[in-house]
């Protein structure tokens, strides 16, 4: 048995932590330019607090992303043990990241406009390249043989993330018209013009974007619930 003595966790880091997750997904240009004080006041917290945990935007940006694509992954992990095949999960993964996009275009286009480093982007490659290149290797020999490479992976993340930062911009007046934003196009782009290898979609055929996107709009928002 635990000693009596032991102590339970203090919550309020992690409740520090989400306080601040919250307020930058919150703050957009319209707030004008985006910095730890603003992002500490709306917060609620000190800068002291916020740099307890941060050293800086480029390290929250990454532990948001961390903690998004974490999500995503145990996710696909539950949707491929249900009895899919890998290129369902492959699909699965584009739609759950479509809808994070969807539900969060306020905050991913307001983030367009903050102050980063080079970093941030590479934190994203690299973290995008990390799961897709798991799922390359478990596609075994379906993979074209010379294209069994991290630069394979490279080419679908710079391929998906210029698709999906398009679709940000091009929504912006939208969004500001208070317009119910729908990414299924956004979805249906990114499993037409991956790979077929990698999809196991059928070169022209339907990708069942609408569908897809149904099932991952209800996972996320039953996850942010």
């Amino acid at each position: 048995m635990p000693s009596t003595n032991e102590r339970a966790p203090d919550p309020r880091p992690a409740r520090t932590r989400a306080a601040i997750f919250a307020a930058a997904r919150d703050l957009t240009a319209a707030d004008g330019e985006v910095t730890v004080n603003a992002l500490a006041q709306r917060a609620g917290v000190s800068r002291a607090a916020f740099y307890s945990h941060f050293s800086g935007l480029d390290d929250l940006m990454a532990a948001m992303l961390s903690h998004m694509f974490d999500s995503s992954r145990e996710r696909g992990i539950a949707y491929a043990r249900q009895g899919r095949s890998l290129h369902d999960a492959v699909r699965f993964g584009f739609g759950m990241l479509t809808a994070y996009v969807e539900l969060h275009h306020t905050f991913l286009r307001g983030a367009l406009d903050w102050k980063f480093s080079h970093r941030t982007y590479t934190i994203l490659v690299d973290t995008m390249v990390g799961l897709y290149g798991e799922a390359l290797r478990l596609l075994g020999d379906e993979v074209p043989a010379h294209l069994r490479t991290e630069d394979a992976c490279r080419s679908i993340v710079g391929g998906c993330l210029t698709l999906v930062v398009h679709w940000l911009l091009a929504t912006e007046q939208q969004a500001q018209d208070g317009v119910a934003l729908d990414a299924t196009a956004l979805l249906d782009s990114i499993l037409t013009t991956a790979p077929s290898w990698y999809t196991g979609l059928e070169p022209g055929g339907p990708t069942g974007a609408a569908e897809l996107m149904g099932i991952c709009r209800q996972v996320k928002a039953d996850e942010e619930s």
